[in-house]
């Protein structure tokens, strides 16, 4: 009991130095890191607030099927506040298009992402990321129309990295994306937090190069990301590209490589 109450206190301080320091950055550098979406986000209040809040405890606490009702009155009452197209309307469409394919309900999420794929294309642009995001979740879930996904456990944040060691030697910036990434996780923003990652790995891929062994820990969380927040698919592809280059890095037994193998062969084996 003594140390299940020691590790939460931890991860409380955690939380609150994090949040401590994503407002320092916010206040010192927020052309750098806050976008239109964030502000609303954090500005949100009413129905909406209640509903997201709902919306994620039930799905991060193993209940998807209750999650998905939630999520649709969410859609709802954000197209009422903000429009049809508004980014953070199909974000959270997308949301609920994955939180069916976590409730077993491979088809409907298939036809969810279909649906929302033509609006993505014309409110943000056929080379916007979400467009192909809708599209291959979309084939990927019509062949698994009766499986339920694997969810990754959120103890791979990072991999096995220290943080506190990796950004001590890393510049400002790197600590303010991962703090964003956290940051848009914690408000429900998947989808966000998934671009703060990419930022985050393009920034540590220009310093030290794609094959240090930050670099492929950082694409680990990143495919982790991906699949907890409904990109089922992407997250297949990220696992399957990153095992080569973990086992010719950091060799087979490391424990990146075996937790990335054992992902890889539960998302490519779904279908079964």
């Amino acid at each position: 009991m003594g140390r299940t109450v020691r590790r939460w206190v931890r991860i409380g301080l955690g939380v609150i130095a994090d949040s401590r320091d994503i407002r320092r950055e916010l206040k010192w550098h927020p052309h750098r890191l806050m976008t239109d979406r964030d502000r609303l986000l954090r500005e949100e209040e009413g129905e909406a607030r209640t509903l997201r809040h709902t919306a994620l405890r039930r799905r991060r606490s193993g209940q998807p099927a209750a999650a998905v009702e939630t999520y649709g009155q969410l859609v709802a009452a954000r197209t009422r506040a903000w429009g049809a197209d508004h980014p953070l309307v199909l974000d959270t469409r997308l949301a609920l298009a994955g939180t069916r394919a976590e409730a077993g309900d491979g088809a409907g999420a298939a036809r969810a992402y279909e649906q929302v794929l033509p609006d993505l294309a014309r409110a943000l642009g056929e080379e916007h990321p979400r467009v192909p995001w809708a599209r291959r979740n979309s084939a990927y879930w019509r062949v698994r129309p009766g499986w339920t996904p694997p969810l990754p456990v959120r103890d791979e944040l990072e991999g096995p990295v220290r943080e506190a060691v990796v950004l001590r030697k890393e510049p400002d910036g790197f600590g303010a994306l991962l703090r964003l990434a956290r940051l848009r996780w914690n408000q429900g923003d998947e989808a966000g937090a998934v671009d703060a990652y990419e930022q985050l790995l393009a920034e540590r891929v220009r310093v030290r190069g794609a094959g240090h062994h930050v670099v492929l820990l950082t694409r680990l969380t990143l495919a982790g990301t991906r699949a907890r927040a409904g990109d089922g698919a992407g997250a297949a592809q990220a696992y399957e590209r990153l095992f080569d280059d973990m086992v010719r890095v950091l060799g087979p037994r490391h424990r990146g490589t075996r937790w990335t193998r054992r992902q890889r062969d539960l998302w490519r084996g779904g279908a079964a």
